[in-house]
């Protein structure tokens, strides 16, 4: 065999074995692209969970930060879960989120705006001073029952 059959052979060789990489690669970087997807999907869906704490009403502990996408998911989660339980109060617990700025709270009145149109009544809990200063400073007003703690919302006899 010459040198420049063999040199032939072991291009294409290269060629064959370029292209079967490229192919595993690809499969590999899809699968892997649906994996984390899945996983995103399933950390939005744990981290907003609805809890029902009675035959008609529900909590929703928030905790950490609110993007777009998690208020976006909170606000599925809440209609869907409360229009699937029947449940006619759900608290909003914020006693685990930290900051609230104009895009925040406008996430959460969103959420509250749409349970009331489907008859589901919104109740706001965990409003430590810091974040109630902050909604006051911002000029947000919160229209309906609002509570310090959880503790103070369940111990009041009209809410649970």
């Amino acid at each position: 065999m010459s040198l420049k059959g063999l040199y032939t052979i072991i291009s294409e060789f290269d060629r064959v074995v370029d292209h079967a990489v490229l192919i595993v690669s690809r499969s590999y970087m899809k699968d892997f692209h649906n994996s984390i997807e899945a996983a995103k999907y399933a950390i939005d869906e744990l981290s907003v969970p609805l809890v029902q704490l009675t035959k008609d009403t529900g909590v929703i502990p928030i905790i950490g930060e609110i993007d777009t996408n998690r208020a976006q998911y909170l606000l599925n989660n809440a209609l869907g879960k409360g229009s699937e339980l029947s449940l006619n109060r759900i608290i909003l617990d914020l006693s685990g989120v930290s900051i609230v700025d104009t895009m925040v709270a406008g996430q959460i009145f969103k959420v509250m705006d749409s349970l009331k149109l489907i008859g589901v009544e919104a109740v706001l809990s965990g409003v430590r001073p810091e974040v109630a200063q902050t909604m006051v400073n911002l000029g947000i007003k919160v229209e309906g029952k609002v509570y310090s703690s959880l503790r103070t919302a369940i111990q009041d006899k009209n809410i649970i």
